[in-house]
């Protein structure tokens, strides 16, 4: 069974937030993230959600197309109120110490595709793209390989946000990552992100019950 693209809830929905270290919300100094942000935003609201932050730091998606089905399974098995939310990337376009990235750019996308045709199968399954960083390597590879998995989703009837270039131009992420490590935002860049998900029609279609 695939689950459609549109989907409304009404109580106790668990989401599982599957992917890097920008799902985990690494530099945040409230340790929210966007996630946290984002699931506090809407409880405030009145959803009664239950969210599983998932995020590893580091891992590519190889990395999560080994464990996000084991992980999943236990918090989400036998719900109809469940969903989950996938984000990577970003890991697959650094560079090894050869220059060549981590993963390479078709990996990448038939790695995308087989976990979500395996996921879309039990529950309904939304993708964000992966950011920018404010740096020409990864950036570029990073955005072609999101442009890649807008097109995949497309053609697979996944709901996808890319977020490459409105996190490229908003004052807060770039900035901070220059201050920080070099690859994460601090609190500022993590509440833009939450605010970009948070007005996406396909995530407001999980938060708000259909007429």
């Amino acid at each position: 069974m695939v689950f459609p693209i549109c989907h409304a809830y009404h109580a106790d929905m668990r989401i599982c937030f599957i992917g890097d270290s920008y799902v985990t919300g690494t530099g945040d100094e409230t340790c929210q993230g966007w996630v946290g942000r984002l699931c506090a935003t809407e409880r405030q609201a009145g959803h009664d959600i239950t969210p599983y932050n998932l995020g590893v730091r580091g891992q590519t998606g190889r990395d999560i197309a080994l464990r996000w089905h084991a992980e999943t399974r236990p918090r989400l098995e036998g719900r109809h109120d469940g969903g989950i939310v996938l984000s990577f990337g970003v890991n697959d376009c650094t560079s090894t110490t050869h220059g060549q990235p981590r993963i390479p750019h078709d990996e990448s996308i038939a790695t995308t595709r087989q976990i979500l045709q395996q996921a879309r199968q039990t529950w309904p399954v939304l993708m964000i793209g992966p950011p920018p960083v404010g740096r020409p390597c990864p950036d570029d590879r990073t955005r072609a390989l999101s442009h890649a998995m807008a097109e995949l989703c497309a053609r697979l009837s996944v709901p996808f946000l890319p977020v490459w270039e409105p996190l490229l131009a908003h004052p807060a992420w770039c900035a901070e990552i220059a201050r920080g490590d070099g690859a994460h935002p601090a609190g500022g860049g993590y509440t833009a992100l939450a605010r970009i998900i948070h007005d996406w029609p396909a995530w407001r279609e999980w938060m708000e019950p259909l007429p």
